[in-house]
């Protein structure tokens, strides 16, 4: 099986988890993805694309669980999608539990590995018993102070059990991180603010300030209050704490019916479309499941199914591999790229034009010469500057993506999940079967333009008999 690549990163941009680095912040280029949603009745699904940071939806499809066959329902819904895109699974708020831990460090490695530590005893199961994640919820200059969400494993693997063999997830998010993300999008110019999915059976909420959450919480509908009874409890006991919540944003299919109920103290709106691709009229009810396309975005790290898994997002084939490479390389921001496209087409359409009016009227032929030198003239001093932004290209680095091609094709076992480049190394995350430390280690020292290689951490993945890996390849100068 060979490598595929669907993209590369791009130069470091702040990213809502705190990450850095050169490489971890790019956004997909051309990729796609596809959000599933199991409910007790219906299965949903929604395939979106994302370009430089831009999300779409490029189609939903939804099938009925008939006599409580969800993994047939499934089955039928996946047959409808891509079978090449990157699963994720959006699980209800209130299947998860979720707890503010405050810790001294900003690392996210460190954290994850942290979080059960701190978890242990304040939760009704056995650590050892659950998957964590979390989002960072205060600014990373006072340590973090992160939302900390856990679920027992069981329950994850019992919704994986439903997907068929080869159509598995890759990753796993509850539907706050979905309303977060909605809610980031959408922004707010004053105050605090809070996102609600207002379901059928179950409803979830974010209240966000200063960019960050502040309260994660859900509702089954079988605990006796409504929905609004619920919203007002939650956000009365922030008011009478003296945090205001400026807005409240509603979707879901009981949006409608709760609106008027919400308030008087609460300005409660419906929330505006924030994810291209969805019909205006269907917005309301598909709203919570497409916030997962842009969570792949605001949140691409996090993934309840572990860091293993969290960079799944290097799927699609070799056949985009040269146009990453090539934009990496030669464009630094995406923005850059735009404007030098622009600049090329127009400069295009000038030589075709300075041709005719050459043929035409002679007398114009020297003043389209002089405009067609300082255009060039312009593309240069663009070529430089961008060059001052992002620097030469590196043949090492060209040369470990030849090698790590070539190496994992030979290899039927073996499948790159991550490649993250740093520096003068290369950190790569994947999976496989019936390989060890000291095998993986010596494949990739036999790579192309590789100094040293190590294998850093190896365990057991979530299918039986499989291993993930990450190892780091240093490139020679």
């Amino acid at each position: 099986m060979g490598v595929k690549l669907t993209g590369f990163p791009l130069p470091s941009i702040p990213s809502r988890q705190g990450r850095g680095g050169f490489f971890e912040e790019l956004k997909l280029i051309g990729s796609k993805g596809i959000i599933i949603e199991i409910k007790a009745n219906e299965v949903r699904g929604v395939l979106y694309s994302s370009f430089f940071g831009k999300v779409s939806i490029e189609g939903t499809e939804s099938s009925p669980v008939k006599d409580g066959k969800t993994a047939s329902a499934l089955e039928g819904l996946l047959s409808a999608f891509p079978s090449d895109a990157a699963i994720t699974l959006q699980l209800p708020g209130h299947l998860f539990m979720v707890r503010k831990v405050s810790l001294p460090f900003t690392d996210r490695k460190k954290i994850r590995k942290t979080l059960p530590y701190e978890l242990d005893g304040l939760l009704p199961f056995p650590i050892d018993e659950l998957l964590i994640d979390s989002v960072v919820s205060a600014p990373p200059e006072k340590g973090s102070s992160v939302m900390a969400v856990a679920i027992p494993k069981k329950t994850v693997s019992d919704y994986l059990g439903l997907f068929p063999d080869g159509r598995k997830p890759v990753r796993v998010i509850p539907d706050f991180i979905s309303l977060l993300s909605l809610g980031l999008k959408i922004g707010h110019g004053y105050g605090a603010y809070g996102v609600l999915n207002a379901g059928d059976s179950a409803s979830s909420i974010v209240l966000i300030s200063g960019g960050r959450p502040t309260i994660m919480r859900s509702y089954a509908g079988s605990e006796g209050a409504s929905i609004a009874e619920w919203v007002n409890a939650t956000i009365k006991s922030l008011q009478d704490n003296g945090q205001k919540i400026e807005r409240l944003y509603v979707a879901g299919a009981k949006a409608i019916h709760e609106l008027p109920l919400l308030g008087p103290t609460l300005q409660a709106i419906p929330l505006p479309k924030a994810v291209k691709g969805v019909n205006d009229d269907k917005w309301p009810l598909l709203a919570g499941i497409a916030g997962g396309g842009l969570a792949s975005i605001e949140y691409s790290s996090f993934n309840i199914l572990g860091s293993g898994s969290e960079s799944e997002r290097v799927e699609k084939a070799v056949k985009v591999a040269a146009i990453g490479t090539a934009i990496l390389l030669i464009l630094g921001t995406a923005d850059l790229y735009l404007r030098y496209r622009t600049a090329s087409q127009s400069f295009s359409a000038l030589k075709a034009e300075s041709k005719r009016i050459f043929l035409s009227v002679m007398p114009q032929v020297k003043k389209v010469v002089k405009e067609d030198a300082q255009l060039k003239d312009a593309l240069n001093r663009e070529r430089e500057t961008r060059e001052a932004l992002i620097g030469k290209p590196s043949t090492s680095y060209l040369a470990a993506l030849k090698g790590i091609e070539k190496a994992i094709g030979e290899h039927q076992d073996i499948r790159i999940r991550e490649m993250v480049a740093e520096g003068g190394s290369i950190t790569i995350g994947g999976d496989g079967k019936g390989v060890n430390a000291e095998a993986l280690k010596k494949l990739f020292s036999g790579m192309e333009g590789t100094k040293e290689a190590r294998v850093e951490e190896m365990v057991q993945g979530v299918e039986p008999n499989s291993y993930r890996f990450r190892g780091k390849v240093e490139l020679k100068p």
